[in-house]
């Protein structure tokens, strides 16, 4: 897989966390706070940063992977002894603990815990964190420098793709390239996963290439759904399911768009949607433990659990529909996106960052926008001059 054969080794080869990566250098040199924080959004190379690091500056990496076992009585025992005990080669050492929302779940103690290790540790601790803004993490942070590793840039994507491209002798027209690095939305792991689909077995890949695997995993999706919904053998609906690649949350959402149209029957409905509501309970206890060992429930739930709560089977051609909180997210994200746009082309007008201004400037924009029209003329005018 072009993922892992094209891992970076050097800090130098991680593409687009060129601030982030500086200032946790600075914090390993320093170490004005014990522990510190990596956060930002899944496949823009917390993890990975850090596991670099530790090989570039010759560090003893202890990594703690997620788990839905982690309580106090491992804290102590691993994180605990680790902290205080040299380098088994007498240099230096840094201890990760990755992805933090799983760290301690259905454990209270454990934050508590943690924090008594972080406060005695000898060596550097890091912890990754997709979102530690979490209250049950407001202790936490206090002893923890805060680094955001941002979104990375499509155009820096697509630069890292066609390196991928070029070193493996594939031939990719290059508007291919521009779609796959905007489509990952910044996620550079994604990214690379879709090129790797696209250029298995090729050595050219055509803009209709694109079109047709999106094509085909959207036909794919339309064929579960109706397996799911028209269907009574179990192991039709789940083998449906299990080809068209996708978790269950988002499965349970096209469940839920479409079920109401197929299930007349109001108890096979109410079965139906008791077994949508079951899937999404089991996906959030798989997300809250990280035990991934549960997945197959919920996956088993939104297919063959929604097919058999149904009597009968309707006689409508149906057509099924896009979910509207799928399309409500892209609109959303889309806004977001032009947002963020904006507040970077100002952030040196109006001296404050990016992230800031999306904070506390943008939303007050759009109000002056539509409440006073000249007003925001103004300012707009104001802000996109020299």
């Amino acid at each position: 897989m072009l993922i892992k054969k094209h891992v970076p080794k050097k800090l130098s080869d991680i593409v687009g966390q060129y601030k982030g990566i500086v200032k946790f250098s600075r914090f390993v040199k320093s170490q004005k706070k014990k522990a510190v924080i990596i956060y930002g959004e899944p496949g823009i190379g917390k993890t990975l940063a850090v596991r670099v690091f530790a090989t570039e500056q010759n560090f003893e990496l202890l990594e703690i992977p997620p788990s839905g076992t982690r309580d106090k009585k491992e804290i102590i025992s691993k994180i605990g002894v680790a902290s205080q005990q040299p380098s088994l080669f007498g240099g230096n050492k840094i201890i990760m603990i990755d992805e933090l929302e799983s760290f301690g779940a259905g454990n209270r103690g454990v934050i508590r815990a943690l924090i008594e290790v972080i406060k005695k540790s000898n060596y550097p601790i890091v912890l990754t964190s997709n979102n530690p803004w979490n209250s049950k993490f407001r202790t936490l942070r206090k002893y923890c420098e805060m680094i955001e590793f941002d979104k990375v840039d499509w155009k820096d994507i697509e630069k890292y793709l066609a390196k991928i491209c070029q070193s493996e002798n594939i031939d990719v027209e290059p508007v291919v390239l521009k779609k796959i690095a905007a489509r990952s939305q910044g996620d550079v792991r994604s990214a690379v996963m879709d090129l790797d689909v696209l250029t298995t077995n090729k050595v050219e890949v055509k803009n209709t290439d694109f079109f047709d695997l999106f094509r085909e995993r959207e036909e794919n999706i339309f064929y579960a759904v109706k397996m799911v919904l028209k269907s009574f053998d179990g192991n039709v609906a789940f083998e449906a399911f299990n080809n068209v690649k996708i978790d269950s949350s988002e499965f349970l959402m096209w469940i839920d768009q479409n079920m109401y149209h197929e299930y007349l029957d109001p108890i096979s409905l109410k079965n139906g949607y008791d077994n949508v509501a079951l899937g999404d309970k089991f996906n959030n206890r798989v997300s809250k433990t990280q035990n991934w060992s549960l997945a197959y429930y919920p996956n088993f739930v939104v297919s063959v659990g929604v097919q058999q709560a149904k009597t009968r089977v309707t006689q409508n051609i149906s057509r099924y529909m896009r979910p509207e909180l799928l399309m409500k997210i892209f609109s959303l994200a889309a806004k977001r996106r032009k947002a963020r746009g904006i507040s970077q082309q100002i952030s040196g007008k109006l001296h404050a960052s990016g992230n800031a201004l999306m904070r506390d400037f943008y939303p007050y924009f759009n109000f002056i926008l539509e409440k006073n029209p000249e007003m925001g003329k103004e300012l707009t005018t104001y802000l996109e001059s020299e």
